[in-house]
């Protein structure tokens, strides 16, 4: 079920620049509390794990991925696609740890379809090559029919367990729109 990707070098630098400028675009805003002790991972690595998520599935998909600068979200959507001819919004959740289950907070289920992405090594190592594990995916109806759990950071996660996912469709069946 598992696809890996493999992101080069000269991708991986455009992650760090970018995750870099979003970061910096979020910091500026007054009610934002982009704090480490907040979420538990620097703030700037979050978005660099978040975007390596998204290059990876972009670079299997042959998707552009979104580099406009994003003022304070992105609104849960990273790709705007047609799987197997239904056009769908797609969100790309990325963990550095090995998955158990793909998170969605319950105040952002803002997509139609979901795709679990697990980030291989250290992040520290990322500085070269980089592996994403593109572990399966979620419509809307299954996030939102998931248990609902309490996370570590006092919010609510719908929590679609790795077992459950959908495997990741073919590359080809996947088409920009």
């Amino acid at each position: 079920m598992t696809t890996a990707v493999e992101i080069p070098p000269r991708l991986v630098r455009t992650v760090y620049r970018k995750a870099s400028e979003r970061n910096q675009s979020f910091e500026k805003r007054e009610d934002w509390d982009n704090y480490a002790r907040t979420w538990g991972v620097d703030p700037e690595d979050r978005h660099v794990i978040g975007l390596l998520g998204e290059m990876a599935f972009a670079i299997y998909a042959d998707l552009q991925i979104d580099t406009e600068l994003v003022r304070w979200s992105d609104g849960g959507v990273d790709f705007e696609v047609s799987i197997d001819g239904i056009k769908r919004t797609v969100d790309v959740k990325t963990s550095r740890k090995e998955p158990y289950a793909l998170p969605v907070k319950e105040w952002r289920v803002d997509s139609e379809y979901y795709v679990l992405a697990h980030l291989e090594g250290a992040l520290e190592d990322t500085l070269e090559d980089v592996t994403v594990n593109l572990i399966g995916t979620a419509t809307e109806e299954m996030v939102l029919d998931a248990d609902r759990k309490k996370s570590n950071f006092d919010h609510y996660n719908y929590e679609v367990p790795v077992s459950s996912l959908n495997p990741i469709p073919d590359s080809a069946s996947i088409v920009s729109e």
